[in-house]
Formats: structure tokens, C-alpha cells, sequence
């Protein structure tokens, strides 16, 4: 390319040359001025075009999404919806993959992770993620602290997401950590929080099916937890940073109280001190993403302070199960049992943070807004 420049120059000088002797009525500073004249026009149309953003190119609005749920034997066609998005960071919320794992080799788990891993090259993902373990990557159902094989699941884990050597999941117990985004002079704040390596068991039903009851009950022993004393010393410092909006990404849900699954409702204690916590928080307004269910839906609940808390459940990304709806007395309207993902938009010029749940086609299930 540059010797094809080098002989253009070339043959436009000897043209030059051979016209003024040709012509011949120009006089000396006339010649000048007329070869400058002609280099200039030459030099400017060869030079390489600089595309310069101007305020119109510039993102007005940030767009994140979150899902959970993902087998790696199964179809995703809600990708399709999901790519349209152009999302600038994507919450994978909980079960990841689907590699309940029983002996130490984690086979199961370790071929879930490489099936994925293929399914993210053959979809040409090219958005960035985030991501917190459920029972399903973590490697048992259901699974809490007891898990034998928690620390390999978790190296498992934090080599698929390509966490890097330094990162502080590397070397303490846990997945939990947070996420700061700063978008036309507003501040997100994402925790993620683990709520598997260190969780203690929890009470079996007595009526197993029946609504309410399903697999679980509500155990008042003030001494379980679900995140562990380091966890709530680690939380409660990241409650304290003053920020604009607030995301805490639970995999299990923390409203509802309205059935007998997994739920921060099986260990209530530990539920009413994150409420009190978050009650007594810099923010008027904290979102809560959870997933696992198998089912979407919205949440809300007004604290002793007047502050609230929403919640947007967005489960499943490709395992729906035909499901009847279930009592939910914090619920703002239907769940949905079909294939579904949520999205945050933060509007930089309206100010204004929206969640929403969509279906498998993008469109939009149910929303909120917040108004900063």
C-alpha cells in the first residue's frame, strides 16, 4: 500500500513537469504556487479518514442482563432475545450448569463446564459476565456447607468464569464479591452473595407437597446461618459505601415467604437481619436479583423505615417446568413458569434505573422503576 502511494507521487510530479513545459506561460512563483496547489489537493485526498465520536455516538443508556438456570444439554434458543439486547454485562444469577457431583473426581461437574464452555463458542457470546454459584454448580442439590467437595467445585468454578490469579476468590472461602459501575455520575453497586459454602442444613417438611410446605420448613434457631460470620462482616462493609443504586444478587430466593422451596424464609433469623441491615443502609431503594425457582416474578416489601426492597426472580433460562401458581403475599402480580430473563437499563439522560423480566422473545413480563 505505501509503495502504491510512493508511485503515485511519482507520476503526478512528472505530470506537473510535462504540463508547465508544455504550457509554458507561468512564471516562477505562478509554477510554485500551482505545484503546491496540486500536492495539497493530492496529499489531502490520500490521507486516511479518522472517525471522531461525537455526544450523539456516546451510550446514553446501560444495559445489564441476569438470568439463571442454564442446563448444558438443553436447547437456548432465549439467547437469540438475549443477544438482540447488546448487553454491557450479563448477572449469571445460579445454576450455571446442571453437575450434581457425588464422588470426589467431579466428573459430572467438570464435563457440565466443558459442554457449556462449547455452547458459549457456538453462540458467539461476546458480552462480559459476572457470575455466583446455586446448588447445581456448586455440586449438589440443595447443597449447604456440609458438601465434601465444595473447594474442587469452586476451582471449577472459578476457572470456567476466567477469575483472575489475584482475585481475592482465589483464596478465601466463598464465591461472594462486589461489582462498582459508574455510568453518567451514578454508582452501581453489585453483591454478589454466596449462599451455599457456608450455609447450615435445613428442616425437612412434615407434609412433603403439600403448598406451603413443599420440601422445607421455616427453622427459628437463631444460631444457623446462611452466609457465615465472615460473610456478614464482609457485607455489612459493603453496606456502608455511599452509592446511587444498589444490586444484591442472591441465587436462592429472600422475599418470599409464600411457599416451601429454598428460600432465605428456612432460616428466618438470618432474612429479618439482612432486612434490618438493608433497613438501616444509606439506600431508600435496594434491588434483590434472585433465581432458581424456575419461575419469575417481582417482590416487594416496605422495612420498618419506610424503605424498600424489590426483588426480581428470573428463573429459568431453558428448564421450565409447567408449574400452578403459589401463594405469594409479597408478590406484585402472576409468576412466570416459562423461559425467561431480566434486564437492568439505567438511563443516563431521564435518570431513571429500570428492571424488568422478559420472556423468551424479549418481550416485557413485568417491571419496576426506580427514580433517582
Amino acid at each position: 500500500m505505501e509503495l502504491s502511494k510512493h508511485l503515485q507521487l511519482a507520476f503526478l510530479k512528472y505530470f506537473i513537469y510535462c504540463f508547465l513545459q508544455i504550457v509554458g506561460i507561468f512564471g516562477g512563483m505562478k509554477k510554485y504556487l500551482f505545484i503546491l496547489l496540486v500536492l495539497n489537493i493530492w496529499g489531502c485526498s490520500s490521507k486516511k479518514t479518522t472517525n471522531i465520536k461525537n455526544s450523539s455516538d456516546i451510550p446514553s443508556q446501560m444495559r445489564i442482563g441476569f438470568g439463571s438456570c442454564l442446563s448444558q444439554d438443553k436447547p437456548m434458543p432465549i439467547f437469540n432475545a438475549i443477544k438482540s439486547e447488546n448487553f454491557d454485562l450479563f448477572l449469571m444469577i445460579g445454576d450455571n450448569v446442571y453437575g450434581d457431583s457425588k464422588t470426589e473426581s467431579l466428573e459430572e461437574l467438570a464435563s457440565a463446564y466443558n459442554r457449556q464452555r462449547q455452547n458459549f463458542s457456538k453462540m458467539k457470546i461476546d458480552f462480559p459476565f459476572e457470575a455466583i454459584w446455586d446448588d447445581h454448580d456448586y455440586g449438589l442439590n440443595d447443597g449447604g456447607k456440609d458438601y465434601s467437595f465444595k473447594e474442587k467445585s469452586k476451582e471449577l468454578f472459578l476457572d470456567f468464569w476466567n477469575i483472575p490469579s489475584n482475585d481475592p476468590r482465589r483464596t478465601r472461602s466463598g464465591l461472594y464479591h462486589d461489582v462498582l459501575k459508574d455510568f453518567k455520575g451514578n454508582t452501581i453497586q453489585f453483591i454478589f452473595l454466596d449462599t451455599r459454602t457456608f450455609r447450615d442444613g435445613l428442616k425437612p417438611t412434615d407434609k412433603k407437597g403439600v403448598a406451603g410446605k413443599e420440601r422445607y420448613l421455616p427453622n427459628e434457631d437463631s444460631s444457623l446461618t446462611i452466609l457465615g460470620s465472615e460473610q456478614w462482616r464482609w457485607l455489612r462493609k459493603k453496606m456502608e459505601n455511599p452509592v446511587d443504586y444498589r444490586v444484591i444478587i442472591s441465587s436462592i430466593q429472600f422475599l418470599p415467604i409464600g411457599h416451601g422451596w429454598e428460600s432465605w424464609y428456612n432460616l428466618p433469623f438470618e432474612r429479618n437481619r439482612m432486612i434490618e441491615l438493608i433497613d438501616n443502609s444509606n439506600s431508600k431503594h435496594t434491588i434483590i436479583l434472585s433465581g432458581d425457582r424456575h419461575r419469575g416474578g417481582l417482590y416487594q416489601l416496605k422495612t420498618k423505615q419506610g424503605n424498600l426492597i424489590s426483588e426480581m426472580t428470573s428463573s429459568s433460562l431453558n428448564v421450565s417446568y409447567p408449574n400452578s401458581e403459589e401463594a405469594g403475599p409479597l408478590r406484585i402480580g402472576d409468576t412466570f413458569t416459562e423461559e425467561n430473563y431480566g434486564a437492568i437499563y439505567l438511563d443516563g439522560v431521564k435518570n431513571t434505573f429500570s428492571v424488568v423480566l422478559k420472556n423468551i422473545d424479549g418481550k416485557v413480563l413485568q417491571s419496576l422503576q426506580l427514580n433517582n
